[in-house]
């Protein structure tokens, strides 16, 4: 009897002690939501170009020019993230030109947001939140200008910069983010950091004679910087070529310029050096200081109505040589 009682003992435990231990462990096995260390942030980018499309240019032309005076949606943008004490950079990310999902620990910073991909304008220096400089290269060539017998400015030439887009965020935030929350979205409007203007001789005798003309145009900003937009202290000249308009008898063209460096004494000055099919070579200089200062020319319009006529072979002329490359001193007297 007493093995029989012990064996029903036996059985009865086998029987109960898995439904027992699940009911101990039911309650420590319920799905507790853990925080990831890393944001659900979106940030939608509202990439401008500019819709500029001159009346007065040749047709034909301009489809040369659309580039400079619209730009091109780049590929890629790089998100710069700062501290908000020490204003330098603590986590960056690289997302289409749309935007997307930003990679970077929760926090609060200040976000600079700058387009990739351009060919002559360059960033340096995003280190910092008030480093981030875009700069173009320059050309190995100066301009020097004299004014009578005293000395002029001088002016190092740089390559004619191309539109980079840039935004910011001042104090975006960027939460924790939890498995079943929505994503925060954060927008910015990015803008080009150059100026673009139209450049035209209206009245120009004898313009199919011309096989070249370069412009060189002085008392422009070397750079900018990209939180504030402000300048750098040091002037430039940039180069560009000019088209020309056989029909209507007149010059034209493009250019993009971080804009005119301030300052009352800060003089532009425009020089065309052109060279015709017979190999003669001679220059223009106009000052148009006052176009650029013009509060009214919202349109970024430089225009020269003077007559002017290109020499002929037995005219003679000055040799000004200007070098892609080759540093070297070009004096224009004024």
């Amino acid at each position: 009897m007493m093995f029989k009682f012990l064996l029903r003992i036996s059985r009865f435990f086998r029987t109960v002690s898995p439904a027992l231990a699940l009911l101990v462990l039911a309650p420590s096995c319920r799905r507790i939501p853990l925080h990831d260390a890393l944001s659900g942030v979106y940030l939608k980018l509202d990439i401008r170009l500019q819709a500029i499309t001159p009346e007065d240019l040749d047709p034909e032309q301009y489809p040369l020019f659309r580039e400079k005076l619209a730009g091109k949606m780049p590929r890629q943008v790089r998100a710069c993230f700062y501290d908000l004490l020490t204003h330098e950079l603590v986590a960056e990310d690289y997302l289409p030109a749309g935007g997307g999902f930003v990679d970077v620990p929760a926090g609060t910073y200040d976000l600079l947001v700058y387009s990739l991909g351009t060919e002559t304008t360059r960033v340096t220096d995003a280190g910092s939140r008030a480093g981030a400089y875009a700069f173009s290269g320059g050309s190995g060539s100066q301009i020097k200008t004299r004014a009578g017998e005293g000395t002029g400015a001088e002016y190092p030439v740089i390559f004619e910069p191309d539109h980079l887009f840039a935004g910011r965020i001042p104090d975006a935030v960027v939460p924790v983010r939890a498995g079943t929350e929505s994503p925060v979205v954060l927008e910015t409007e990015m803008t080009t950091l150059l100026e673009t203007y139209t450049f035209e001789i209206r009245q120009v005798e004898g313009v199919d004679r011309i096989r070249q003309a370069d412009v060189y145009i002085t008392g422009q900003a070397a750079g900018k910087y990209l939180w504030d937009r402000r300048f750098p202290g040091k002037a430039c000249a940039i180069g560009f070529s000019c088209g020309t308009d056989a029909e209507n008898g007149r010059l034209f063209s493009v250019f993009n310029t971080f804009g005119k460096l301030p300052g009352t004494r800060n003089d532009v000055f425009l020089h065309v050096l052109a060279s015709t099919h017979d190999g003669l070579r001679f220059q223009w200089t106009f000052n148009v200081t006052d176009q650029f200062d013009n509060p009214d020319n919202t349109r970024h319009e430089i225009i020269i109505e003077e007559p002017l006529r290109v020499p002929e072979q037995d005219a003679g002329g000055i040799v000004p040589t200007v070098g892609d490359w080759n540093a070297e001193i070009v004096e224009i007297p004024l």
